[in-house]
């Protein structure tokens, strides 16, 4: 028999954020790192749209970390939005939006970025 354990994480460390005025100028910036080839998808979560970039456990120290319940994001961007899209049209482009609500430590991230304004 094996033991399963879920075990979220204890702190969440974010190097820079980033708040946009709007869904629109989000949406605008986000567009311009899809047409320079990098795939985002927006998530969604106690009204508040992000996208954040986690940084992997690739050295010892962050994997120290990450064992004592450290995640760090280098970046997040995010805009207040109030109510659930399943996408954002910027121009001729549609960028899907991922309701991660049921996430707790998403959720809580997303309460933290309204918090901020």
């Amino acid at each position: 028999m094996i033991d399963v354990v879920c075990r979220p994480p204890k702190q969440l460390i974010i190097l820079e954020c980033t708040r946009y005025p709007s869904v629109e100028a989000l949406a605008r910036v986000v567009g311009v790192i899809i047409s320079a080839g990098e795939s985002v998808i927006l998530k969604w979560a106690e009204g508040v749209v992000f996208s954040y970039s986690p940084i992997a456990p690739s050295t010892d120290l962050l994997m120290d970390e990450y064992v004592k319940g450290k995640v760090y994001w280098s970046d997040v961007v995010y805009a207040l939005m109030p109510e659930y899209k399943q996408s954002v049209r910027v121009g001729t482009l549609d960028i899907p939006v991922i309701d991660v609500s049921p996430n707790p430590s998403l959720s809580e991230a997303a309460k933290w970025m309204k918090k901020q304004g």
